[in-house]
């Protein structure tokens, strides 16, 4: 039904809604249909996992949906608070999966590490943000982010290097790229949970991370001319 409300979507103009938290266009949707083909080719492949191992069906289909809505807000998010809540929605989900097997000593302590790395990416992200909220004068919407660094003339100041260098680590520490990698072997190896069944719901975070960071972009080089650009971001 989600994937058909989309379709029905593509034709209509952009909006902005919920007092400017959330947007609505058809880049965001290619994204959350996305996230919604992946839940979908999740849940049907786990159904019979869960039924072997005797866990609980109706817990595990909570967890999955609820990350899975946490990745359309994020898909959609147009403020800090938003683009922060929204994977940590996801996150949060990820943590009770991998530990969905309580009895599995390796399990146990795969999540314990999985949750202090989360955390920390996640303490390291939202520093980031409040980087850019003080260089833009205390706004959180995207758009509003960019009319205040030009209105404060901090588009051009080392506070906006520091953002960009905290979220760019945060958000990789979220999605274990080289060279922040190192936890993940350790939770993959401990948590086999987590590699058969939510890799596709990661797969969407990932989808959800990489739009981010380009609508951030693509919101802060529309109201700046040429020069602006290349002070912005050289």
């Amino acid at each position: 039904m989600s994937i058909t409300a989309l379709l029905f979507r593509w034709r209509e103009e952009p909006m902005i809604s919920f007092s400017g938290n959330f947007q609505t266009n058809n880049f965001n949707e290619i994204f959350q249909f996305l996230i919604l083909l992946c839940s979908t080719l999740c849940i049907p492949l786990s159904v019979e996992y869960i039924e072997c191992t005797e866990m609980a069906l109706t817990e595990f289909l909570l967890f999955v949906l609820t990350a899975t809505l946490g990745g359309m807000f994020l898909c959609g998010a147009n403020d800090l608070i938003t683009i922060f809540v929204a994977p940590e929605c996801f996150s949060l989900c990820s943590y009770l999966l991998s530990g969905y097997t309580k009895k599995d000593v390796r399990s146990n302590e795969a999540t314990t590490k999985y949750l202090l790395m989360g955390g920390t990416s996640s303490s390291i992200l939202v520093h980031g943000f409040s980087w850019l909220y003080g260089s833009s004068g205390g706004e959180i919407e995207l758009q509003e982010i960019v009319n205040g660094l030009i209105n404060t003339q901090m588009y051009n100041s080392p506070g906006i290097s520091i953002a960009l260098i905290f979220i760019t680590v945060g958000i990789g520490f979220k999605l274990s790229p080289a060279p922040s990698h190192q936890w993940t072997p350790d939770v993959y190896e401990g948590v086999r949970f987590v590699r058969e069944i939510p890799t596709s719901l990661s797969i969407s975070e990932m989808f959800g991370f990489f739009k981010t960071p380009w609508t951030c972009r693509r919101e802060m080089l529309s109201p700046l001319g040429p020069r602006h650009n290349f002070y912005l971001f050289k």
